[in-house]
């Protein structure tokens, strides 16, 4: 996995905090590390809890293996754009408004970035936000003639308001368009900042119905329904429904 000098060091300081005895179990709460998660952790709430280490589990040992070929690539293409936009860490913490130990952490490979850190890194460096998944994908490629994913494959993102993100753009492949599969669970709501200057979103609700709100303009839509809006004014996903809503989202970039 990609480490560069400067997130070895700041992750030097923080790594003997992290040792634990065997079976010893501890919660560490996201107001310290707030929208990075340990890959050796499952999402479980507002709270992370370590995998307990003994009587491994295939089908869990496949699911970490896939986040840390996917955060190791995240992390990769930070540190790169992070370079070539001529930043030290110092620089793009404060430009995004993220620790540089988060930021440190997640170069590394050693962190997973939720979706709101991921869109603050994107905006900060003025790329697109499937710029930082470059690579993150696990599942089989086949050719970018015709190529398939299966409702299990994708990488997704997550964020604390219960929206999820699941990567539906091919790898690879010159101009194709950025869509993700949305999800947003009963009752859960999602505010964004805006993104680049200029940059759009268009969206279809295939089941349930979401509130979307940018600017001062709010809309409710339902299934079959869409919306083409600006995305570079701060905007809000709502679901006030009793059922998740799923939606898909076009990307659409000046």
């Amino acid at each position: 996995m990609y480490s560069s000098p400067e997130s070895n060091a700041l992750l030097a300081k923080r790594g003997a905090s992290r040792v634990q005895p065997p079976g010893v179990r501890k919660v560490v709460k996201k107001t310290v590390l707030k929208d990075v998660r340990f890959l050796n952790l499952p999402d479980v709430g507002d709270d992370v809890e370590p995998l307990r280490p003994e009587a491994p589990d295939v089908a869990v040992d496949t699911q970490l293996e896939a986040r840390r070929v996917a955060a190791g690539a995240i992390g990769r293409n930070i540190a790169r754009l992070r370079l070539a936009a001529g930043l030290d860490l110092a620089a793009l913490a404060e430009r995004s408004g993220i620790g540089a130990d988060q930021l440190a952490l997640v170069e590394s490979g050693r962190g997973f970035p939720g979706l709101r850190l991921v869109w603050r890194l994107a905006s900060a460096l003025s790329v697109p936000f499937g710029a930082l998944l470059d690579d993150a994908m696990v599942s089989e490629a086949s050719d970018g003639e015709f190529r398939v994913q299966r409702a299990s494959e994708g990488h997704t993102l997550g964020s604390p308001g219960g929206l999820l993100s699941r990567v539906l753009s091919p790898e690879g492949v010159l101009g194709a368009p950025e869509v993700y599969e949305l999800t947003l669970r009963a009752g859960g709501a999602e505010a964004a900042e805006g993104h680049g200057r200029a940059t759009c979103e268009h969206i279809v609700v295939t089941a349930g119905n979401l509130v979307v709100q940018a600017g001062d303009r709010e809309v409710t839509l339902g299934p079959g329904d869409s919306l083409f809006f600006r995305a570079d004014l701060a905007h809000r996903y709502v679901n006030p429904g009793g059922t998740e809503v799923r939606a898909l989202l076009v990307m659409v970039y000046a």
